[in-house]
């Protein structure tokens, strides 16, 4: 558990903080002006296209989450969301990080999900408005974009970049040598 808190070795102690309320403002204001846009224009209008049989605007008022799930337990869903984020957050600011790519899509995740957090504190329902129009999918919108690119990003991030502690290196090695060696002896 110690190992979790220690500082990430490959990232300057500004990039951990700098990179995360960069992103944070970015996310929060494009994702804030986007819905703004929505209410004053979309509202009522119907569907607009965009990109015919591709991408239209299509206003609704989601208060569950993705694909309208727990839309009849509010407050447990708000506590999910709002234990979720901190969680992430810790994490974000324990300095496990060991490369920007991690800290970046960690970063996008958590400033969706504040700002749809602000949604439901403001209106009392998340505001969607993104359709894809060549499959039945959810309509979503741009925290919803950023939490989904964000998870991506840790996922490659995990996968490609992060090296896990020594002792589970120094457990697979071990491993490997002991089948090596086994290999060895019985030939």
């Amino acid at each position: 558990m110690k190992s979790l808190f220690k500082k990430a070795p490959n990232v300057t102690r500004r990039l951990r903080f700098l990179l995360p309320a960069l992103t944070f403002l970015a996310v929060i204001v494009l994702d804030r002006l986007s819905k703004e846009a929505a209410l004053a224009s979309l509202r009522g209008e119907g569907r607009v296209v965009l990109l015919p049989g591709i991408l239209g605007l299509f206003y609704t008022e989601n208060t569950g989450m993705a694909f309208g799930l727990f839309s009849g337990l509010p407050w447990l869903l708000f506590a999910l969301r709002i234990a979720g984020l901190i969680f992430l957050a810790v994490y974000l600011f324990s300095g496990n990080m060991q490369k920007p790519l991690g800290y970046l899509g960690l970063s996008m995740a958590i400033a969706g999900g504040i700002s749809n957090v602000l949604d439901i504190l403001i209106y009392g329902y998340v505001v969607d408005m993104i359709e894809f129009l060549f499959v039945r999918f959810a309509i979503f919108n741009v925290a919803d974009s950023f939490i989904t690119v964000g998870a991506v990003l840790i996922g490659v991030y995990f996968v490609f970049q992060h090296k896990f502690s020594s002792k589970t290196g120094e457990a697979v090695k071990e491993s490997k040598e002991t089948h090596d060696d086994e290999k060895t002896d019985g030939e």
